[in-house]
């Protein structure tokens, strides 16, 4: 017979969450001064409740909201970060015996059986079920005893768990052996998370309520810190196992089943990117960095904020993974006083999860993150995409407006690529014929500053399609990709929309030097004057300040937050303490193993190799 089961997932902000016939969400703390409700989900504070106690309480507010208001066969709780395993297979815990997920997907929920049929199955043989039961000798901090690991709990006082026990015994002597026992013993379980028939579940609140309730009319909490306070949610936690102990001795046929706790690592709720504003003359613009990149993004930033034009809404993105929320709010701060220019945040950690993008050298996983925006942008036709390491000159407002027609992309020619296999480098020319099967080579682009027709983008391939071709170990990565997939279907930009700099002041005479003529003409005219400089390579002007148009990137980066963050990263660098050698190695490679060489060639074969594996 079908059973009538909830699992409240307990949550204090929007997060990423199951949300189901069974699993279902409930704000906690919803009645505490200066919190707002959460659309679409339950709320503690309606009905019978103590919303209102959370402080103290924490997630017990959801269970005696449920106890009071609900009429359930068996009743369940986790949180908006854990969950659990109900596959009943063993997986790899931390030290803390978590099972470790980093983002809440469809794999995951399939793997641990996070379904409503499989909570049914969960509980067809069973009265109680709970996290495992963990042996605290062996987890961090090596305590002895339940008691012991409390007293040691950073801003928990002793005496408190001290003062529990005494309420057991004279209140509700029927659990003393078991609360006892249960102190001195070496085994507890975490989190309040179970699922538990109805009437053991009435019981256990009836007890576990009245417990600490008496247990706050003794205890003068006036001066506790914020974490202290929420004393009587970490005793409920005690006073859970101290129940299950209980039932084990009274009732022996009672059925607990123990599984693991999954954790969730990044739960933040994310949505796709939609237009901001009706402005008939919106720009949207696309980054993609990691947290550590941010300071170099800044003056990336700062280029474009410095030519942005009054005429025009400015709707910038920047796609990340990691970033911090002190850097999101140093960013944001950055475009005060702007009204025309929005910046928002999208991080495709959960859409990538299935995916294994290959990247290496000195370029990165984000390098992939372009392919999102036609799946994350779904009513953007037209996107400009810039990396972030490089600086703008002019209105990018001006770009945006090219007219692609029918073509995939606007994109500028490659330069260096072009001068590579024009004699540049043997292990390119090897590359082109052997491996990188491109039709006409002499149409190679440059991938840092993209025009993108979305539209059609979409209409070739689907994001999967995208992200698969991303597999394979192509020598330039993402850039490979698009210049394979998009070939015939190019609208080539004027050079100086993406100008990459002199690297080592040796790229134009060793490298461009055997591209065709028109390219190393067209070289020179966006050189003079260059709308978007590019820095693209391995030696940047923050770790090498001598490098071609490194004036440009100081200049802006000045009037950034992080501009003494990178001045003193790269002058420890100048001094053989920070973060790289580039300059003194770079001049060794070429010193030793000179450009259009055997050597050279040798060397690329070593390199291409060892990325592959």
């Amino acid at each position: 017979m079908k059973k009538n089961v909830k699992i409240l997932i307990s949550c204090h902000k929007p997060s990423d969450v199951l949300n189901d016939d069974v699993f279902t969400p409930i704000q906690v703390g919803c009645s505490v001064e200066g919190h707002s409700l959460i659309p679409g989900i339950w709320h503690d504070s309606e009905g019978d409740n103590i919303s209102t106690l959370n402080p103290s309480y924490c997630e017990l507010t959801a269970q005696y909201w449920a106890w009071k208001n609900l009429k359930l066969d068996y009743y369940g709780f986790c949180h908006y970060r854990r969950y659990f395993n109900l596959s009943g297979r063993t997986f790899r815990e931390d030290s803390f015996g978590n099972i470790i997920e980093p983002y809440l997907t469809q794999n995951v929920t399939d793997r641990y059986c996070l379904h409503a049929e499989d909570v049914e199955r969960a509980i067809e043989q069973c009265d109680v079920v709970v996290t495992t039961r963990k042996d605290l000798r062996k987890m961090p901090g090596r305590y002895r005893t339940p008691a012991q690991q409390f007293a040691s709990g950073a801003f928990l006082h002793g005496e408190d768990y001290q003062l529990m026990l005494d309420i057991i015994d004279e209140k509700y002597p029927c659990y003393s052996n078991a609360a006892h026992q249960f102190s001195s013993g070496h085994y507890a379980c975490f989190c309040n998370m179970f699922i538990m028939r109805a009437d053991l579940f009435d019981r256990y609140c009836t007890w576990m309520f009245g417990v600490l309730k008496e247990f706050c009319g003794r205890r003068d909490m006036r001066m506790y810190s914020t974490e202290a306070l929420r004393t009587p949610g970490h005793l409920s936690e005690r006073l859970l196992n101290i129940y299950l102990l209980y039932l084990q001795q009274s009732e022996p046929d009672i059925r607990i089943r123990e599984v693991q706790c999954v954790c969730i690592e990044h739960t933040e709720p994310q949505d796709f990117i939609y237009p901001l504003s009706a402005h008939k003359e919106c720009v949207p613009v696309v980054f993609a960095a990691n947290n550590g990149f941010v300071p170099i993004f800044s003056a990336c930033l700062q280029s474009l904020l410095d030519h942005c034009s009054r005429e025009s809404f400015y709707d910038l993105v920047l796609i990340s993974k990691d970033l911090s929320e002190a850097n999101r709010q140093k960013l944001t701060g950055m475009l005060k006083g702007r009204d025309n220019v929005s910046l928002r945040f999208f991080n495709p950690g959960k859409i990538l999860a299935c995916y294994d993008l290959k990247a290496h050298a000195h370029i990165t996983q984000e390098t992939y993150y372009r392919f999102l925006i036609q799946e994350i942008m779904p009513a953007y036709d037209k996107v400009l995409y810039l990396d972030c390491d490089l600086i703008i000159c002019e209105d990018v407002a001006h770009l945006y407006a090219t007219d692609l027609g029918g073509y995939m992309l606007g994109a500028v020619r490659d330069a260096d690529f072009l001068g590579q296999i024009g004699g540049a480098d043997p292990n390119a020319q090897r590359y082109i014929a052997e491996e990188f099967h491109m039709k006409n080579p002499a149409g190679y682009f440059q991938a840092g500053v993209l025009l993108l027709n979305e539209k059609k983008m979409r209409e070739m391939y689907t994001l999967k399609q995208w992200l698969s071709f991303a597999s394979h170990p192509y020598r330039f990565n993402d850039q490979d990709i698009l210049n394979l997939q998009c070939e015939g279907h190019v609208m080539y930009l004027d050079m100086a929309w993406n100008l990459i700099h002199d690297m080592n002041h040796t790229r134009v005479s060793q490298v461009i030097a055997y591209a065709p003529a028109d390219v190393q003409n067209a070289y020179r005219a966006a050189h003079a004057h260059p709308k978007i400089i590019h820095y693209a390579g391995g030696t940047k002007p923050w770790n090498v300040p001598g490098e071609d148009l490194a004036e440009y990137f100081w200049a802006s980066l000045r009037r950034t937050p992080y501009y003494e963050l990178v001045l003193s990263a790269c002058a420890a660098g100048r001094d053989g303490n920070g973060r790289n050698m580039y300059k003194r190695l770079s001049a060794a490679v070429i010193k030793l193993f000179p450009v259009a060489t055997r050597r050279r060639a040798f060397l690329d074969r070593i390199y291409i190799a060892l990325i592959r594996k």
